[in-house]
């Protein structure tokens, strides 16, 4: 299965599960040309995770990997900054690694506070 398709699923299983405490999105980084081909825009942060959410006021990063896809150095550095500023980000390969990881990582917060 694509990368894309897994991100479809994991949104999908997101909003099923934690509606209506959590909004989650999709957030691409990339280039394009201007309509009139005259300007390059650039959108995203380099190395962003593919779903972006809040939940229960916790950002939330969900980079989407399929089966064998590995991170590259960008999006662990990206995911290092996330986590020092108190963020959390996970890597994901199908929607319920996500959903259980994403219940992991709350589980260990409320049991730290």
């Amino acid at each position: 299965m694509k990368e894309r398709e897994i991100q479809k699923r994991i949104l999908l299983a997101l909003s099923k599960e934690f509606h209506p405490d959590g909004i989650f999105w999709t957030a691409d980084t990339g280039v394009a040309k201007s309509m009139d081909g005259k300007r390059t825009i650039r959108f995203g942060i380099p190395g962003q995770p593919d779903i972006q959410g809040v939940l229960y006021g916790l950002w939330i990063g969900i980079e989407v990997k399929t089966a064998t896809g590995k991170q590259r150095d960008v999006q662990k550095r990206f995911q290092a900054a996330v986590e020092r500023a108190g963020g959390i980000y996970i890597v994901a390969r199908s929607p319920d690694e996500a959903i259980l990881q994403i219940k992991e990582c709350l589980a260990i917060r409320q049991a730290a506070e």
